[in-house]
């Protein structure tokens, strides 16, 4: 999603007659889009953008996105060459705010409560493939997660202007998308005078499966994938839909974070896991040859050993063929932040490991099996 945002903020100083440029030294103009799902992205940032603010001076500096809206005015405190605080929802605002703090130091922060903005990128990084945003923020809360404080509630993007959208895309030659959204299949968004969707006279909600298959309908489009979806509402109307659907590629980023049924209601997933590992059998039955991925945290407060290999032994069974892997570290305002950080550093980073290399020897077991299915099949082709 950062991404996409990035392309907005370009397209809006694109059409003001700015020049994009590689080199900080030839900018006037150096912005930060910034993520605050880790601390670690945080800190990374702050570090980065304090380096070039010391070689590079008589500039405008700014950071902008989630770790802005996150911590505010203490990133004045942090870099005292920083022009600009943008938030999430004031992006749209950015080349005024520029020409605002080329004078005076400028914090705007988003109303997270405010209806959803409809941004329309000008600037698209490749020709090939876009990512189209079809609604922001969560209503999750998920007790390690800042997403929802600094995304806001969730707010879908009504379907015509999703539809034109990609529309406008495929007339560009873009023949490849990826639909993005916090939790996509969450997805509600009003649908007006489209075709089997709503009606000509009347209006009503359209759902991620049904604008899935609509979607899928585009003429010029070739491929369709999307992320993230949450567990607790994939389901089987979904799995068949990306079955029917010729065009969506047959992929799901479904993340699990736990094994442990315990670390998975502190985490508040409102899933347990057997109800994830139910859904995996699904998806699979349905869709044989599903590539299936994910995200799991390591050393949860609290997290026992018990709790670690109930993960672990999790992983052995679905072998996903990706795994996002990351060591826990404390959001403040999330649930979580209350309970105490127990896990010591040392006991994350040995099972960090640990299911790192079991997804290494995992994905070298995949590959393997499908080189075998590649060679017979050749050979089954030959004998022609």
């Amino acid at each position: 999603m950062n991404v996409k945002d990035s392309e907005f903020m370009v397209g809006l100083f694109l059409e003001k007659g700015c020049k994009l440029t590689d080199s900080p030294e030839d900018a006037d103009i150096i912005l930060f889009n910034t993520c605050s799902v880790r601390e670690h992205a945080e800190e990374r940032a702050i570090s980065n953008m304090g380096h070039l603010m010391k070689q590079y001076k008589n500039k405008v500096y700014g950071m902008v996105g989630c770790m802005a809206q996150a911590l505010k005015d203490k990133l004045f405190e942090r870099l005292p060459a920083l022009d600009l605080v943008c938030g999430t929802g004031e992006i749209a605002r950015l080349p005024e705010l520029v020409k605002e703090a080329a004078k005076n130091k400028v914090l705007a922060l988003d109303n997270l409560n405010a209806p959803l903005p409809e941004l329309k990128p000008s600037y698209r990084q490749s020709n090939k493939h876009a990512y189209v945003s079809i609604m922001r923020g969560c209503n999750n809360f998920c007790s390690y997660c800042i997403v929802p404080y600094v995304r806001g509630k969730e707010r879908s993007r009504k379907v015509e202007d999703i539809v034109n959208e990609i529309k406008d895309l495929a007339e560009r030659g873009i023949k490849d998308i990826t639909l993005l959204g916090q939790n996509v299949n969450s997805y509600i968004g009003r649908a007006y005078n489209v075709e089997r969707i709503a009606d000509s006279n009347k209006k009503k909600m359209c759902n991620f499966v049904q604008l899935l298959k609509y979607i899928n309908n585009i003429d010029g489009i070739e491929k369709i994938s999307f992320m993230t979806s949450h567990p607790k509402d994939a389901n089987v109307e979904l799995f068949k839909a990306m079955k029917e659907s010729d065009k969506v590629v047959k992929h799901l980023h479904l993340p699990l974070q736990s094994g442990s049924d315990r670390i998975l209601k502190l985490m508040n997933r409102g899933y347990t896991r057997r109800k994830y590992l139910n859904l995996v059998r699904k998806a699979r039955n349905i869709m044989p040859g599903l590539r299936l991925t994910t995200d799991v945290i390591v050393g949860f407060p609290t997290e026992t050993e018990k709790d670690f290999n109930d993960t672990l032994n999790l992983m052995k069974e679905i072998k996903f063929d990706l795994a996002y892997i990351f060591k826990y570290s404390p959001r403040p305002g999330t649930g979580a932040a209350r309970l105490k950080d127990s896990i010591p550093e040392d006991t994350k980073k040995k099972r960090h490991k640990i299911l790192l290399d079991l997804q290494r020897e995992i994905h070298r077991f995949i590959q393997i099996k499908e080189q075998i299915h590649t060679d017979k099949l050749c050979e089954e082709l030959s004998s022609f």
